[in-house]
């Protein structure tokens, strides 16, 4: 069975493309990570919002592929 190409995806196998990509890209190291507040949570972008400091802040995966889904043609 071949591979469903994004063009061809429903709205929802879009998300979960994009979903997918982002959490290969994003996760660049100790400064931005992708992983869940959980097990079982859905997954985030932690950023660290002071160098220097523990302190993080979580953006959700999901979200953050719809809005990017509703931005392509």
């Amino acid at each position: 069975m071949s591979q469903l190409s994004f063009a061809e995806a429903s709205q929802l196998q879009r998300v979960q493309m994009i979903e997918e990509a982002l959490e290969k890209v994003l996760d660049r190291g100790p400064e931005m990570s992708v992983e869940s507040f959980r097990s079982g949570e859905p997954m985030h972008v932690w950023v660290l919002t002071r160098p220097g400091r523990d302190q993080r802040t979580g953006y959700d995966l999901n979200q953050m592929a719809r809005e990017i889904e509703a931005l392509l043609p």
